[in-house]
């Protein structure tokens, strides 16, 4: 991307794999504004790659566009690049974000400005903090203004002496109705001792919400330039670079205040990390603003704050909400969701699964005689991200609001019960003990919250049109109340009920310290690919062999330190997480090094997470006295004397395993050497039966003890919250109870590698066959063997009936929330017939896997405890039989769960501590 005579010039590569694109358009669409350009754009299709890549398509896209020619019509927004693709074969034009942007072009890219008489706009290159999207932020400046910016850049080490300390203060520039506007006001009319300022559009119609009070500037105005430079704090309810007049870099890091972020809404029903954790790209705070003891774990253990960086305050907006100013009105019902990030194109919202899902809900008969029931009036607001599309719920039958019309706060007092879906106003509101509805018909798009959705959040959370009425209607017909159950776990979110949230927060921020090391913050993208440059580089292996080398024979052998590794650190779940997680239950206190190279959340302050073949990671597996693996650990890591290495591996044996084939389809020439070397770390095998033992002993010439206990990973099958569990797995997945959920759990083929280690997973049957064979009513889980490299690909018109799971850590927890497992030669199956639940077995390469690839240690036609199916067709008849007719119990063989999961009692995991980590 780069700008040039005032026009922006964009290049790409199109990677389409099987797909040819014989026509390419790419079009600069505006967020909020409603502006749309269409660039100039050539195709060129890369023949020698697409060669090299055995048919693989790639394209390269050069577009050009004369943005000064808009120079007029352009407004404050972000610009956002789509690629419309014509493909033969596909009905409509496919449209895609351009994305994934390399690292040295994302810092390469510079602010480019166009002038007019009156008016300078600035154009400033930014990239979306996870797809690395490129898109443009246009800052508009009067000429005054701008002209001030620059010399203050040209100037930037003369800094006037403040007289009084400058504390700014805001919310997003066109907002004035959330904790900023409320902070502001105490220091206005408490301290004077503190100048403190508010910063705000002055076109804004939330101005008029600070009338009567001094020291409100414009927003790019020359007093706001000033001012962000000179203060000593600056105070948002978002980002505070929010608060700037420019997001240009080299104005941003002048920019020399503490940072204090008072947050917007409590931090519990979604993921934030990656926009307000310690280390995002373009959010930068030193100190937090906290509700409860609880949402602090959150910052501290998930976000990577230090403790003394967050302060449990409350926010400065209980002040007003905890006033008894407004009147209830029991009937009135405020519904209020949140925003999608994946809905930023105005072209396509309509066709969207959200824009449907409330429309027919707000439209629907179901809600209209709910209304006439009860005698309701129901108000719905969009969050202000997607205010653009409030028109288009116009003709839903509810009375539609705009954020800044009205005052959300007060519409929270007023109203008697809250419809959302994310949003954590639904928790101010669960604060004044009022009952709350959760709709997250879509949570499986989401990131895993912080706080767990059905035990934690203080209402119902539902996936179905249906169940929201039943729930609406049981309120009201138990009296419009909230049950004493989510008044509890409100409660947990809340440290303050009193209205001097305020006071808490000054104090706080006039308390706070912030450590100088902050001055100098590392950028994080430039960190991350600083670090993964290294570790490709060559020599990294030789650094790091010599660096565990030397830290095994200097450091001492610490006792109170156990390594955790699972699905050689891709996710941490199976075995090792279960025997972890009795380790916390027990409070027990040693260090608890957890190896994952995911994000993995800890609540436990005896744990710290580490990535494999990271400098922490041979740290601790030089030192530490105890390892817990279900796979294995480099090759170069060898045991020390003294040391206790728990191989639980991950799952009773059907294939046959290692020094068992007969040969190593897909293995590189040293991998024999490698996995006897590994296999003979190990010092203590646990295992669930006597097969095992024997298969284990033959396969890796294992002939240390074994240990029969019983999978700890199974323990979770017979527990008595399992049912609870099964429904919270099915809400994060956004599947609903009356539908039949089938687990497909394919394991891989050694005969398609697609790198070291790793192999293909192709579809034996169609995903929207599937879907025709079986209906709506059917729900299709896949989960590909952790050996798989290639994403599973599923139609986007099926995607709710047809998931891939295979990133979701646990296999037990997705045992639980399905009916039915469908495998080939996996031994997913021995774990779940503890269930009794039906087992079915495609094995449509019998033939081909038994012969030639594998083997097995079983009869795989007379020992396995389910039919076995070659056709398709065969497969999808079963299950419709299965589900038309179905089972309580009796569908696997007594006598198979007597003889391959006798010790799977849900105590596992208790006797593997006892008898393997406890001196």
């Amino acid at each position: 991307m780069r700008f040039v005579d005032g026009s922006l010039k964009l290049k790409g590569r199109i990677d389409s794999r099987h797909s040819k694109v014989v026509k390419a358009k790419v079009l600069l669409v505006g967020r909020t504004s409603g502006y749309v350009a269409e660039m100039d754009t050539k195709l060129g299709y890369l023949k020698q790659q697409t060669e090299r890549d055995f048919g693989h398509y790639h394209f390269i896209v050069e577009s050009e566009y004369d943005l000064e020619s808009d120079i007029e019509v352009l407004k404050n927004d972000i610009l956002d690049f789509y690629l419309e693709m014509d493909i033969p074969g596909e009905e409509q034009t496919v449209r895609r974000r351009f994305g994934k942007t390399r690292f040295l072009e994302r810092r390469n890219n510079d602010a480019f400005q166009l002038e007019s008489e009156e008016k300078v706009i600035s154009f400033v290159p930014y990239f979306t903090y996870q797809a690395k999207n490129p898109s443009i932020q246009v800052e508009v400046f009067d000429r005054k203004s701008f002209v001030h910016l620059a010399k203050e850049a040209k100037y930037r080490w003369i800094k006037p002496k403040n007289v009084k300390p400058i504390w700014l203060i805001g919310e997003m520039p066109y907002k004035a109705q959330d904790n900023g506007l409320t902070f502001f006001k105490y220091m206005q009319d408490n301290h004077p001792e503190i100048e403190s300022y508010y910063v705000i559009s002055s076109d804004s119609p939330e101005r008029q919400n600070l009338d009567g009070y001094k020291n409100v500037i414009d927003y790019r105005s020359v007093e706001h330039i000033d001012i962000t430079l000179r203060a000593e704090k600056i105070i948002s309810t978002h980002a505070p670079s929010q608060l700037y007049p420019t997001k240009n870099p080299d104005f941003v890091r002048r920019v020399a205040a503490t940072k204090v972020f008072l947050q917007h809404g409590v931090t519990a029903g979604k993921w934030i990390a990656p926009v307000f954790g310690k280390n995002a790209n373009d959010f930068d705070a030193d100190l937090v603003m906290v509700c409860s003891e609880r949402e602090k774990e959150f910052f501290v253990h998930d976000l990577g704050y230090k403790s003394e960086e967050v302060a449990v305050t409350g926010f400065a907006r209980f002040d007003n909400l905890f006033a008894e100013d407004v009147i209830e009105r029991k009937n009135q019902m405020f519904v209020m969701p949140t925003w999608r990030p994946w809905l930023q194109d105005p072209s396509t919202f309509e066709e969207s699964d959200y824009f449907m899902r409330w429309m027919s809900l707000l439209a629907g008969d179901r809600l209209s005689a709910l209304v006439n029931e009860f005698g309701l009036e129901v108000i719905f607001c969009l969050h202000p991200n997607m205010q653009q599309y409030t028109h288009l719920f116009k003709g839903s039958g509810a009375r539609v609001v705009f954020q800044g019309d009205v005052n959300v706060q007060d519409l929270i007092k007023q109203s008697g019960i809250m419809l959302t879906d994310y949003s954590s106003a639904a928790l101010d509101f669960a604060f004044l003990h009022k009952p709350v509805v959760y709709y997250q018909f879509d949570a499986e798009r989401f990131p895993v919250p912080h706080a767990d959705p059905l035990s934690e959040l203080p209402g119902p959370v539902v996936t179905t049109e249906r169940e929201v009425i039943e729930r609406i209607r049981e309120t009201y017909s138990a009296g419009g109340v909230m049950t004493s159950e989510y008044m509890n776990r409100a409660d947990r979110f809340i440290a303050n009920r009193d209205r001097n949230s305020s006071a808490r927060i000054y104090r706080a921020i006039k308390e706070f310290a912030p450590a100088s090391l902050n001055k100098f913050k590392m950028n994080h993208d430039l960190a991350e690919t600083s670090k993964r440059y290294f570790k490709r580089h060559r020599s990294y292996s030789r650094i790091s062999q010599a660096f565990y080398r030397l830290i095994r024979v200097t450091a001492p052998l610490n006792e109170n330190v156990i390594v955790f590794e699972s699905t050689l650190a891709r996710s941490f779940g199976g075995n090792p997480k279960a025997i972890y997680d009795e380790l916390v239950r027990r409070g027990d206190a040693r260090l608890k090094v957890v190896v994952s190279n995911r994000h993995v959340r800890v609540r436990d302050e005896n744990t710290i997470v580490v990535k494999r073949h990271s400098f922490a990671f041979l740290w601790y597996l030089a030192t530490a006295k105890y390892w817990v693996n279900d796979q294995n650990f480099p090759h170069y890591i060898t045991r020390r004397r003294g040391g206790v290495y728990v191989q639980t591996w991950h799952g009773t044996p059907l294939k046959k395993m290692f020094l068992d084939q007969a040969n190593f389809f897909g293995r590189d020439p040293g991998y024999v050497s490698r996995v006897t070397k590994m296999a003979a770390q190990w010092n203590r095998l646990v295992s669930p039966n006597a097969h095992t033992s024997k298969s284990m002993r033959s396969s890796y010439g294992y002939k240390g003890e074994i240990f029969e206990l019983g999978y700890p990973r199974n323990d979770v099958l017979s527990s008595p919250d399992r049912d609870v569990i099964a429904d919270g797995i099915r809400q994060r997945l956004g599947i609903s109870k009356d539908k039949y959920v089938v687990l497909y759990a394919p394991t891989f083929r050694d005969d398609k590698p697609t790198k070291r280690g790793r192999f293909a997973f192709d579809w034996p049957f169609t995903p929207s066959s599937f879907h025709e064979a079986l209906g709506d009513d059917v729900v299709l889980l896949v989960r590909t063997h952790n050996l798989v490299s290639n994403k599973v690909r599923i139609p986007d018109e099926i995607a709710s009936n047809v998931i891939d799971v295979s990133q979701y850590p646990d296999i037990q927890e997705l045992f639980l929330a399905s009916d039915m497992l469908i495998t080939d030669y996996s031994s997913s199956f021995f774990d779940y017939a503890i269930l009794d639940r039906p087992v079915l077995f495609f094995a449509y390469d019998l033939e081909n896997y038994r012969d030639s690839l594998r083997g097995f240690y079983l009869d795989y036609e007379k020992d396995l405890p389910g039919p076995i199916f070659e056709e398709s067709e065969d497969l999808f008849d079963e299950i419709q039989r299965q589900v038309q007719s179905p089972k309580s119990s009796g569908n696997v063989p007594a006598e198979f769960i007597e003889l391959y999961a006798s010790f799977d009692d849900g105590f596992a995991a208790s006797r593997v501590v006892d008898q393997l980590l406890t001196d």
